[in-house]
């Protein structure tokens, strides 16, 4: 009898193919696979939960973990998992996931990551609870009482122990099986600390939120009044000693129980209506000139459009009739005038520059460009947006942005010695002909020891038909990692003859999952012949 249902593996391979494996990474070319042969990747994952032993003897679980900005001064390591390991570890934790759910505090006191499967969506959580009903439920709440505190926790993910939360499954989860692989899973992950969880995947939220539920059981059962969103929690007193104490008995559960801490800079207790103040929580501001009062809407417009929907089209001229009622390029202008940026509302602005017209598209991405150490912290938004972009500027814009990546790059900028931020410009800069991009993504290929790197140099380079560069890496196939590895079996079909003779080679030796990636790939460059380009 199989551990995890063929349900949670097709929703497992069907939400990494339609919304990524993480929300930190550029998406691997494994995703694209998972797209267009899900039956296949399930089989091979049913595989996998037949012989999981064998499966994890046969196939080690690669990942890489990356530094990404945070903050000006901040930073959080992600950490992308091998795509097929990834993929199973989601599958273990949806199959709990009903279980895990079932035992959490109601919906109207914790917001993040409520359990809810959507087969037509590719949905994993409740996109109706979210960050959004947080807010409007902590501004109800706060006219209500005297106090407020803020707080969260530092470091959450990171340094989650893996000993409470294997107790946790073990009392949650029925199938002990599913719950010993979900702890030995993480534990390979972790690669010898028994700590932290993987930052960036939902299969972590949703396990991150299993432990922290018995914190607020705990609050729940000294009849503290509070709101949690992820790490972040809001506590309601009616004085400031009751608010205080409140204080206390949060940090002792996270402290005694868990080894976790709150952020000391984050933590402030204040009065509602200080609080209210401090916060967007406010309808309107006396004396607010028209573009604070613009801004501030803004802020609390949902700027979220799904492509799968069945009213995707009437979804997206709406969206876009709404966005027309802000001056985006002046809102994003104010921003760059300053010396940092507000985070939350640029990052707003920039992904709301999808939705707009082209001219205006264009005159963001000039301004943008010019600014990049100002958006440092988004970096990584910046350059999702520009690479989505990119069909749609001018051919002068595309050249300044080019140039200014390519300066970034060679000049070893702090932006881009951020391994994350390295790996979007290299998507972005993949685009760019010139002879000095070539030159540039090649010597990245020898200057970095990152896995993701190299993996995403060789695909790149195999779209600009480096043949050259290609043929003479080939030669070096025994000692490259194994993403890098993945990738070559990939880019060889650029290769021609050598290419098929260099797969004939090594087809007994491949894992099932290279196997089927490299059978994928033939496929596809058959079906588009000479318009074959690798997805990267």
């Amino acid at each position: 009898m199989p551990n995890v249902s063929d349900a949670a593996l097709t929703l497992a391979v069907s939400n990494i193919a339609h919304h990524g494996d993480t929300d930190i990474f550029p998406l691997p070319i494994e995703n694209h696979l998972f797209h267009d042969k899900p039956t296949d990747v399930v089989d091979l994952l049913r595989s996998f939960d037949e012989k999981f032993d064998e499966a994890v003897a046969n196939m080690p679980i690669h990942t890489g973990k990356e530094l990404t900005p945070a903050s000006y001064s901040g930073f959080r390591q992600g950490t992308q998992i091998d795509p097929i390991w990834n993929a199973y570890l989601l599958a273990l934790v949806i199959e709990a996931g009903s279980e895990i759910e079932a035992k959490r505090a109601a919906k109207d006191v914790v917001f993040a990551y409520r359990f809810s499967p959507d087969k037509t969506n590719h949905g994993v959580f409740d996109k109706d609870i979210g960050w959004s009903k947080f807010r409007d439920t902590i501004k109800s709440f706060s006219k209500d009482y005297k106090y407020v505190l803020r707080c969260d926790i530092a470091d959450f993910y990171s340094r989650i122990y893996h000993h409470p939360l294997e107790n946790a499954l073990t009392q949650t989860v029925k199938n002990t099986t599913v719950a010993k692989r979900i702890t030995r899973i993480i534990s390979l992950i972790a690669g010898g600390p028994s700590y932290g969880l993987p930052i960036g995947g939902n299969a972590a939220r949703l396990l991150s939120e299993l432990l922290l539920n018995q914190v607020d059981k705990l609050l729940l059962m000294k009849k503290v009044k509070f709101c949690r969103f992820v790490d972040d929690y809001v506590i309601f007193a009616n004085s400031r000693e009751e608010a205080q104490s409140a204080l206390i008995l949060l940090t002792n559960y996270l402290v005694n129980n868990y080894g976790l801490s709150l952020q000391k800079s984050k933590t402030k207790i204040l009065t509602a209506a200080e609080f209210l103040l401090t916060t967007d929580l406010l309808d309107e501001v006396d004396g607010e000139n028209s573009e604070a009062a613009s801004e501030r809407a803004f802020r609390k417009l949902r700027i979220h459009y799904d492509p799968y929907s069945q009213t995707a089209q009437e979804d997206y001229e709406t969206l876009s009739k709404e966005l027309e009622k802000y001056d985006i390029i002046g809102m994003l202008g104010r921003e760059l005038a300053k010396s940092r940026i507000d985070e939350t509302l640029a990052k707003r602005l920039i992904n709301a520059l999808k939705h707009l017209d082209k001219p205006i598209q264009n005159e963001a991405i000039k301004s943008i460009t010019q600014n990049f150490h100002l958006l440092y912290p988004l970096f990584p938004n910046v350059m999702r947006v520009c690479r989505n972009l990119l069909p749609s500027l001018d051919k002068s814009v595309r050249d300044e942005l080019f140039l200014k990546l390519r300066e970034l790059i060679s000049s070893n900028s702090y932006i881009t010695q951020v391994t994350n931020n390295l790996a979007f410009a290299l998507r972005v800069l993949a685009h760019d002909e010139s002879d000095e991009a070539d030159i540039l993504i090649a010597s990245c290929h020898e200057n970095t020891s990152s896995m993701m790197i190299k993996r995403d140099i060789i695909l790149i380079m195999a779209n600009r038909k480096s043949h050259h560069w290609l043929s003479n890496l080939k030669n070096s196939y025994a000692t490259l990692s194994p993403w890098e590895k993945r990738a070559m079996l990939v880019a060889s079909y650029e290769l021609g003859d050598e290419g098929k003779y260099f797969r004939d080679n090594l087809k007994k030796n491949l894992n099932p999952f290279d196997s089927l990636l490299t059978v994928w790939t033939g496929e596809s460059k058959n079906a588009k012949k000479d318009d074959w380009r690798v997805p990267v």
